[in-house]
């Protein structure tokens, strides 16, 4: 169990903590985080006992590049393909969401990890959450607008925000987010004075994308080794700015 593990990595600063890694692995933003997350893992500061996807070899070249990355650094992949499960029951996800993740529990029920970490994973039900202590990621700042990460620039630009970030939360069994654990801000340059129906088009909407990017990769590598080392201790009713320290390794 994650409280009692952090109890550990608190009386034993040198104790690395054992993590499984969620995600379906096709785009730039997960594979950024992986690459993040191995570079902890090959200089000590934790293991990654395993990677999970729910894509398998062949069904998008981005999550092929993925689980090529994981088994190049020697790490056990575990996949189960969320398409493949769907097409052959015919059923709606709504109504297989419980019984694919009791077949992913089951998959990663033998590794002794003391957390997960979710970074480009979407696909829970209460059945994972209940098990283990999951960390997840969120394209904007803890009191920012919620929503995929495409849904939140969207309205950041109509909002005409001037600044946003990226926050790190504990997932709970009701799937909403949890207590926040770290973040980090960033500024916006938004004008909005493009045509809302383009908005996918525009510079600022990519300009944004990047900054998320770039940003969710440095804070999640600094907020795992912070846990890791005893620096941020997950049951304090708190969260950690960690903006300067982000900015500084960008």
């Amino acid at each position: 169990m994650f409280l009692q593990a952090t109890d550990h990595i608190l009386e034993e600063i040198n104790s690395a903590l054992n993590i499984g890694w969620l995600s379906t692995g096709n785009g730039s933003g997960s594979l950024g985080l992986l690459k993040e997350g191995i570079k902890l893992h090959n200089n000590k500061t934790l293991n990654i006992n395993f990677v999970f996807s729910n894509r398998e070899y062949g069904e998008k070249e981005g999550s092929d590049k993925y689980l090529d990355l994981v088994k190049k650094n020697k790490i056990e992949a575990i996949t189960l393909s969320s398409r493949r499960f769907k097409t052959e029951r015919g059923l709606p996800w709504k109504d297989l969401r419980v019984d694919y993740d009791k077949k992913v529990l089951n998959s990663i029920s033998k590794f002794n990890v003391d957390i997960l970490v979710a970074a480009g994973y979407m696909l829970f039900s209460p059945v994972i959450c209940n098990h283990f202590e999951i960390l997840n990621l969120h394209p904007a700042l803890p009191d920012g607008p919620n929503g995929t990460w495409k849904s939140v620039i969207k309205k950041l630009i109509e909002s005409k925000s001037r600044n946003s970030g990226i926050s790190i939360h504990l997932m709970t069994s009701d799937l909403d987010e949890g207590p926040n654990i770290s973040f980090c801000k960033f500024n916006i340059d938004n004008n909005n004075n493009q045509n809302l129906i383009e908005i996918e088009e525009t510079e600022i909407f990519s300009s944004i994308r990047e900054k998320q990017i770039m940003y969710e990769r440095v804070l999640l590598g600094k907020t795992l080794s912070k846990i890791s080392k005893g620096e941020i201790n997950i049951k304090k009713d708190s969260y950690v700015d960690l903006t300067k320290e982000v900015e500084q390794s960008l």
